[in-house]
């Protein structure tokens, strides 16, 4: 009997290994050639880390078994080259080098046969990420009443006709899983249902900028204002369609299980606070919901709360919900995806008449399978259901009505989970898989569209600023991100026989630039003025115009030798630019777009209003971008001084040798002028003569407002070469003058007329 219980607790501690003791399985079997573990204790697993371009094999992870051996002990750890899907079938082409297996730098190049035509990539490079670069090559000959799908690498194809009904069927090469849709219809439209397939490999992940693009492109066309200029293949990543005015909810839900842990939960409220905020700035307001869930669901904020209209509310609850609020960690999303559906039950009984016209958007975070409450995708189907979107008649009905977004996170995903629940529409993409939550955060800060909302105001994308020194790009490379960091500055040129002279200037809107009248002498001409604009050179004009009460010899009886009074010049192209990540229009006070971008929403709303805003402070935070030669375009941080601290700008400008005869100074620094600069408290820098022209920008949550034009200065500390001088101090009364934008508006008003919708009181 007392050899029993000695065995029975032997076997008992062996099966459960004792706090002293977390993980009793042998560390020195799970070493990795190539690559380095960290242990997880809690869960009594290693998780390993390969080098760019490799993955681990056999797995990510692995996990201490209850008889104190691995899983997978007896197979080496290794990190292996990543591998992109081979082609399984290249339809009416070739391709070569033909191979078994394509790793991270090999190139594919494709060709087709006589009669037809190349659509999509003919070259696609094999990516760290297990992706190809570039776009499904397809070889058509345009028989089929719809256009040939095409056979992603790593697909096959079941058929080759392409009728009205006809269906085709895709499947992955062994051990790969899918994204997008198995079965596709061409339709009487000449679309294919569903959204194009990819095969992956469990390693292949989304990296952040492909997230940015992908995913902001399609959540910026929230804004469809109908623009028949407008290229229709702007539309090709679009995915949530809703025109302004549009009723919308958007529901946000955050894994919170065990597996997350803290610090990431609190990067994915970062994140979602984040997105947030950029929806905020779009033409439409929508109901929000935040969902977290583990174990069970907690609804945040729900779509019937007060707070559910107004962003900085749904903010405000989302940062003082903590983690600790699931007291069981485990994974049901079909919990969380049963919180929607009531509360969609709730929003239909309360509007009734108008619930069906709302538009429904659903952003699901995890970073694992469900381990608890059933399969999930049941209970996406009920609430597709209830917004009465199907199949009837062998078409799909109120598909626009959804958009379903899933973000899977780390290794631990599922992709076919992911895949089942996210929506399946044309030449769109609602399945992300990233490395890891930091990729989210990463992608929503860089986030901006490229297509259907490019003509909103005061847009950027930013650049992290490992790039900005050129650690991530090319020297080509970094000059276009550049340019779509600063995508409203123009270069302007006028030529004067052998020597020309350069501003800058903005881009009002798709016909107008804004910059300052100095660069103009009175016998310019039009034809004599190019503009550069998102890299594009040679943009003629049509014709300018100064503000007709610039006069620069207007105050010499007060022995000011050149008035810089109205300061303000706008020049009208001769064709309309077109918008792009590269080029894109700046805010300007007091019209409608800057209203939505300061979140001032309402048909009231008055121009005081946006001042108010823009200059509350003394000391106003403020920007202007500089270019010195054979550099790149660079943001100089400098604060307007407003009321008493305007004053020490008049002194420092009275100092001025050439105003020395100058009654009141005022004359020369009247109302209209903003006032930078200095050197208290902090040295800030000073514009050279070929910033002229340029915008004095405020940044007010991620959009960009230009208050002024850059027109005179009291020192000049750059070379004749226009580079800032850096081996001398910089004088004390260093000041820059900048045009305020406020008091011209009703000139601009006066010029441009039909490009800008302005506030009721300009």
């Amino acid at each position: 009997m007392l050899l029993l219980l000695l065995l029975i607790q032997m076997l008992v501690s062996a099966a459960f290994p004792t706090e002293e003791d977390k993980v009793p399985c042998d560390l020195r079997k799970v070493d990795i050639s190539g690559g380095h573990y960290s242990l997880n204790e809690d869960e009594g697993t290693v998780e390993y880390s390969c080098p760019n371009g490799k993955f681990p094999y056999p797995g990510p992870t692995r996990k201490c078994l209850y008889n104190n051996l691995w899983e997978n002990q007896n197979t080496k750890a290794v990190c292996k080259d990543v591998q992109c899907p081979s082609p399984v079938v290249f339809e009416n082409g070739d391709y070569h080098p033909r191979g078994t297996s394509y790793v991270v730098g090999d190139v594919l190049q494709f060709e087709c046969y006589g009669g037809f035509d190349l659509k999509g990539s003919e070259k696609r490079t094999c990516q760290e990420n297990g992706k190809w670069s570039g776009k499904t090559t397809i070889c058509d000959d345009h028989s089929g009443f719809c256009p040939n799908p095409g056979v992603p690498l790593g697909t096959r194809k079941d058929r080759t006709s392409y009728g009205i009904g006809d269906k085709v069927k895709y499947t992955c090469s062994s051990r790969l899983s899918m994204f997008g849709s198995k079965e596709r219809e061409c339709t009487e439209d000449k679309y294919w249902t569903g959204s194009e397939p990819s095969c992956r490999a469990w390693y292949t992940y989304d990296t952040a900028e492909e997230v940015s693009n992908m995913f902001s492109s399609t959540l910026t066309a929230n804004v469809e204002v109908a623009d028949p200029d407008k290229n229709p293949d702007a539309y090709e990543q679009r995915s949530i369609k809703v025109k302004k005015g549009d009723p919308m909810n958007i529901f946000i839900i955050l894994d919170a299980s065990k597996s997350v842990g803290n610090e990431n939960f609190k990067t994915a409220k970062n994140s979602t606070i984040t997105l947030i905020d950029k929806i905020s700035t779009f033409e439409i307001t929508p109901r929000y919901a935040i969902i977290s869930y583990a174990s069970k669901a907690i609804p945040i904020v729900s779509l019937s709360d007060k707070e559910s209209l107004e962003a900085e509310d749904v903010i405000e609850k989302l940062k003082k919900f903590s983690y600790e609020a699931h007291a069981d960690k485990g994974t049901n999303t079909r919990g969380a995806l049963h919180a929607v559906y009531l509360m969609l039950i709730s929003q239909e009984v309360k509007e009734k008449e108008n619930f069906l016209k709302i538009r429904n958007v659903i952003v699901l975070m995890t970073d694992g399978k469900h381990n608890m409450g059933g399969d999930p995708g049941v209970e996406m189907e009920k609430i597709k259901s209830f917004l009465d979107i199907g199949e009837k008649d062998n078409e799909l009905k109120r598909d626009e009505f959804l958009d379903v977004y899933v973000f899977g996170l780390g290794n631990g995903v599922d992709d076919n989970e992911l895949n089942d629940l996210a929506s399946k529409k044309d030449k769109e993409v609602h399945t992300f898989h990233l490395k890891n939550i930091d990729t989210m955060k990463n992608a929503f800060d860089t986030m901006i569209d490229e297509t259907d909302a490019l003509d909103m105001c005061g847009l950027n994308k930013e650049i992290p600023e490992k790039d900005i020194k050129g650690v991530e790009f090319t020297e080509i490379k970094l000059k276009e991100k550049i340019i779509e960091k600063f995508p409203w500055i123009v270069k302007i040129i006028i030529l004067r026989g052998k020597s020309q002279e350069t501003c800058k200037g903005t881009v009002l809107s798709k016909n107008f630039i804004l910059t300052a009248a100095h660069c103009f002498e009175l016998d310019d001409k039009p034809e004599e003025i190019t503009i550069e604009a998102g890299g594009k050179s040679g943009l003629k004009v049509k014709d300018f115009y100064r503000h007709p009460l610039y006069k620069p010899e207007g105050k010499q009886d007060k022995h000011i030798r050149r008035s810089f009074d109205y300061d303000f010049a706008l020049l009208e192209l001769e064709e309309k630019l077109k918008f792009s990540a590269k080029t894109r229009p700046i805010c300007i006070p007091c019209t409608k777009s800057s209203s939505w971008a300061l979140r001032k929403k309402g048909e009231d709303i008055k121009c005081k209003e946006h001042e108010d805003i823009l200059f509350k402070e003394e000391l106003v935070k403020a920007l202007f971008v500089a270019e010195e030669p054979n550099k790149n375009m660079e943001q100089k941080d400098v604060t307007i001084k407003m009321g008493a601290a305007r004053d020490n700008c008049l002194q420092d400008a009275r100092k001025l040798k050439e105003f020395e005869n100058v009654t009141d100074i005022r004359d020369m620094v009247t109302d209209q002028f903003l006032c930078a600069g200095g050197t208290k408290p902090l040295v800030e820098p000073v514009t050279c003569k070929g910033d002229s022209g340029g915008p004095l920008i405020i940044e007010y949550k991620k959009r960009y407002i230009q208050v002024g034009v850059i027109s005179w200065g009291t020192v000049n500390h750059c070379d004749k070469r226009g580079n800032r001088i850096t081996t001398t101090t910089l004088p004390n009364h260093a000041r820059d003058f900048h045009i305020n934008v406020f008091p011209m508006l009703s000139w601009i008003k006066s010029v441009v007329k039909e490009d800008l919708v302005y506030l009721k009181d300009v």
